[in-house]
């Protein structure tokens, strides 16, 4: 990359393009780029990319693409028809997706590269691997689908030679240009069914994914759960994976890494063999499933070679993701303070997770939950087993579809979810609020002292949780 390459970057402002915006300038390109949604006061990517010198237009059009532009890197959301690509091709400008750059930016790297894959949990485990390599000082760069603190945001750029970490999204077979040295697979499960159109389709890519790693190269395997277990059986692992696979799992005896117990609560504490040695993980995250991320970041570390120590002092070191469990307050104190969360959670699996950690961390408290579902698709493919994993709550609300990249889809409401979830329980208390703005001062309305607030869902609704924490600062408490 030389200093008179300039990209342009559409959809700038999107995790994952950000990210790779900020590692474009990092080495000296000259960037610019374009989006919708261009407010660096509620996207810090996007203040940190204009801070160094980037040029972001608001909204797309020919115009914003400069007469020096050489590389237009897009994202999956951008249409053919968008008229900065058509100016683009124009001028025989190469145009590339994001998932093209980012497998082009991990092949040109000179260090080890690691590719973290699964239905749930990429972002955080992501997040770990690349703060406990950092914490063992190893100066990785890491490119991760939210923000981490300790990493200094969505991307953090390290030596050229350490450590390249990456999470690997499977959406729209994203992953598939990666060719990475060492592969992890957290789990394995539909989603995404407007490309993938059945569960075989999820799998089918998954086994491609695992086909990429370099054949001297790992992949390391939750084999707890079953979408993994079925593609280690698969036909195609004797011949054609790479030569190294290592299991691991809690519920997993024969896994090279495993442990029988955690103990589970906000410090979840278990012990792992780690070559050949007992090392007892305390954890500053939440949640079984956090267990599990861990022992794929300790797999990790034993690959590079890093003490049982360091590795395990690392991973205990992570203290989370941006909107991953994400303690936006607590007003009060003892069983009586009022608890709000934030997560990202999306999928009934990915929701069913959160809340058995965050009871498990918070026992004894009614749980509201206050829920956004994703995408038209998504809410028709899962929604009864949306209803299944929100039930569980004592509090239900749930408000509009978040539309995203999707159009309308007849016939498929969100008030569903909440028709569904009070057939499996009735004596929940769940309430539809179509308009998102209205949240948080109905929830403010019915909240108690005591209680556990969790907002949920992958849109939009995290600005109704800052809402509602405000009212709650504001009035000090409920």
């Amino acid at each position: 990359m030389t200093d008179q390459q300039h990209i342009h970057f559409l959809g700038i402002g999107g995790i994952g393009v950000s990210a790779l915006a900020q590692l474009a300038i990092a080495r000296g390109a000259r960037v610019s780029g374009s989006d919708i949604n261009t407010d660096v006061a509620v996207n810090p990517a996007l203040h940190r990319l204009v801070n160094s010198g980037a040029k972001v237009y608001k909204g797309h059009s020919a115009d914003n693409l400069e007469p020096t532009v050489t590389l237009v890197v897009a994202t999956a959301a951008v249409a053919s028809d968008n008229p900065e690509v058509r100016a683009a091709l124009g001028r025989g400008v190469r145009c590339v997706t994001r998932a093209e750059y980012l497998g082009e930016v991990m092949a040109a790297h000179r260090g080890p590269t690691i590719a973290v894959a699964g239905t749930h949990g990429k972002t955080t485990t992501t997040g770990m691997i690349g703060v406990m390599l950092q914490e063992a000082g190893m100066d990785p760069t890491v490119f991760v689908g939210g923000e981490i603190p300790q990493l200094g945001g969505n991307i953090r750029i390290g030596h050229p030679e350490g450590p390249f970490v990456a999470e690997a999204c499977e959406a729209y077979d994203s992953f598939l240009t990666l060719r990475p040295d060492i592969a992890v697979i957290c789990n394995i499960e539909a989603d995404h069914l407007d490309h993938y159109h059945t569960a075989e389709g999820v799998q089918d890519a998954f086994c491609r994914f695992v086909q990429n790693v370099r054949k001297d190269g790992m992949v390391a395997l939750c084999m707890d759960d079953q979408g993994v277990r079925r593609l280690e059986a698969s036909r195609h692992w004797d011949v054609e994976f790479c030569n190294y696979g290592l299991d691991f799992g809690v519920d997993t005896p024969d896994g090279m890494y495993f442990t029988g117990a955690v103990q589970e609560g906000k410090n979840p504490t278990f012990t792992v063999t780690y070559r050949g040695e007992d090392v007892v993980v305390r954890m500053a995250v939440p949640g079984r499933h956090n267990a599990l991320n861990a022992l794929s970041a300790l797999i990790i570390a034993a690959r590079l070679n890093i003490s049982a120590e360091v590795a395990a002092q690392g991973v205990s070191a992570f203290t989370g993701a941006g909107r991953r469990q994400e303690l936006l307050c607590e007003i009060g104190s003892g069983q009586n303070s009022t608890v709000v969360i934030d997560d990202y959670a999306h999928h009934p699996t990915e929701i069913r997770a959160t809340l058995n950690a965050l009871k498990a961390a918070y026992p004894g408290r009614r749980t509201v939950a206050i829920f956004q579902p994703h995408l038209y698709s998504r809410t028709r493919d899962f929604l009864r087993e949306f209803a299944a994993s929100l039930a569980v709550v004592d509090v239900l609300f749930v408000t509009a579809i978040y539309a995203a990249r999707e159009a309308p889809i007849a016939g498929v409401r969100a008030t569903d979810i909440v028709t569904a979830a009070l057939e499996i329980r009735p004596e929940l208390i769940s309430v539809f609020v179509p308009d998102r703005h209205d949240v948080p001062r109905t929830v403010a309305a019915m909240v108690h002292d005591g209680d556990l607030i969790v907002f949920m869902g992958a849109g939009d609704i995290r600005e109704q949780a800052d809402d509602f924490v405000n009212r709650l600062r504001i009035r000090g408490g409920v």
